[in-house]
C-alpha cells in the first residue's frame, strides 16, 4: 500500500511546493510590471527561445502535429514555423503579467467586430453559446468584451494549485466574468442559458473518451460535444469567436450564428453539429496559425485508439 501511495504522489500536489510557486509566479509578475507594454514582443521573443530550449516534450508535440496536419506549412518551414509558434507563446505569457497594466487600456488596444450578433442571438431569448479556443490572448479578450458590456460566463477546469487558481480567476472576473468551475457544471450552464445569457465553452482541446471524434485539420480529433448537446437540447444558437492579435491590437470576431435546428434531422445531430462548430474553429486557425496552441496532443487519443469512435 505504502508503494502505490508514493506512486500516486506528485510533487506539483505538495501544498508547500504549490505556495512556492505561486511565490515565484507573484515574483515574476512583479518583475515583468515594470517594464512598459510596449515591450510585449521583445520580451516574448526572449521567453520563447528559452522555452524552447527547456520544454523539449512539448516541442516535440508542436512539430509533430505540425507534420501530421494538412496545409498549415511545409516540412522545410516547421524550424521557422516552431520559433514563430513560442514567440507568441512567450508574448502572451508576458501580457498575462502584464494584464494589471494592460486593463486600463482595454478600449484602446482591443477591438471587437460583429457584436451586434449577441443582441440579435438573445432577441430570440434562448441564450448564446460561445465556442472559443487558446489562439490568441483569449483571457485579455475576456476581460475586454465584459468591460464593453456583454456579460460572460466562461467554463474553466481550475487549476490544481489553488493559490494559483484563485489569482488567476481574480484577474478574469476584474471585468464582471464569471468563473464556472468544469466539475459539476452543468447544472449551472443550464442556468446561464436559461436566463438568456452567454456561455463561454473552451473546445480546441482533446476530449478524450467524453468527445466525439470530428475532422480538426483533416484527421479526427475527439471533440468536446457539449456546446452541441445544449443546443439541441435548448434550441440555443453556437456562434464561434476568431480571437487574434495584429500588431498591438488584439481583435474578437463573431461569426454567423450555428442554429441548431438545422442539425436535428442528420442521422447523428451530436456529430454533425459539432463537425460544423470544429470547421468554423478550423477556419479561424488557420488564418492566424502561429497564434494557435500547437503544444496540446490535440490528436491524442484518436492517434491511440483509431478504431474506437465515441458514442
Amino acid at each position: 500500500m505504502s508503494v502505490e501511495r508514493r506512486r500516486e504522489f506528485k510533487l506539483r500536489r505538495f501544498p508547500p511546493v504549490q505556495f512556492l510557486v505561486y511565490a515565484f509566479l507573484r515574483a515574476v509578475l512583479m518583475i515583468v510590471g515594470m517594464f512598459p507594454t510596449s515591450m510585449a514582443p521583445a520580451l516574448g521573443r526572449h521567453v520563447g527561445r528559452i522555452a524552447q530550449i527547456f520544454d523539449r516534450r512539448h516541442r516535440r508535440t508542436v512539430v509533430k502535429n505540425l507534420e501530421r496536419s494538412r496545409g498549415v506549412c511545409p516540412p522545410d518551414a516547421i524550424p521557422e514555423f516552431v520559433d514563430r509558434i513560442y514567440a507568441n507563446l512567450g508574448r502572451l505569457f508576458v501580457e498575462m503579467m502584464m494584464i494589471p497594466k494592460l486593463v486600463g487600456r482595454l478600449e484602446e488596444i482591443v477591438r471587437l467586430e460583429r457584436f451586434h450578433v449577441v443582441e440579435e442571438v438573445r432577441r430570440q431569448g434562448r441564450g448564446m453559446i460561445t465556442v472559443i479556443g487558446h489562439l490568441g490572448n483569449w483571457e485579455l479578450i475576456g476581460l475586454a468584451v465584459c468591460h464593453a458590456g456583454h456579460p460572460l460566463h466562461s467554463l474553466a477546469r481550475p487549476i490544481e494549485n489553488p493559490w494559483v487558481d484563485r489569482y488567476l480567476n481574480g484577474f478574469r472576473t476584474r471585468t464582471g466574468q464569471k468563473i464556472i468551475p468544469k466539475y459539476h457544471a452543468l447544472g449551472e450552464m443550464i442556468r446561464v442559458l436559461q436566463r438568456n445569457e452567454v456561455l463561454i465553452i473552451q473546445v480546441d482541446q482533446d476530449a478524450r473518451s467524453h468527445g466525439v471524434y470530428t475532422d480538426f485539420f483533416g484527421r479526427p480529433a475527439s471533440t468536446h460535444r457539449s456546446p452541441a448537446l445544449l443546443s439541441l437540447k435548448y434550441g440555443t444558437p453556437i456562434v464561434v469567436a476568431n480571437i487574434y492579435r495584429e500588431g498591438g491590437t488584439h481583435y474578437c470576431v463573431l461569426s454567423d450564428p450555428i442554429l441548431p435546428e438545422a442539425f436535428k434531422s442528420q442521422a447523428d445531430p451530436v456529430r454533425a453539429l459539432t463537425q460544423a462548430y470544429t470547421e468554423k474553429f478550423e477556419e479561424c486557425v488557420r488564418a492566424h496559425p502561429d497564434q494557435w496552441f500547437w503544444v496540446h496532443d490535440r490528436w491524442k487519443t484518436a492517434e491511440r485508439k483509431p478504431e474506437a469512435v465515441p458514442a
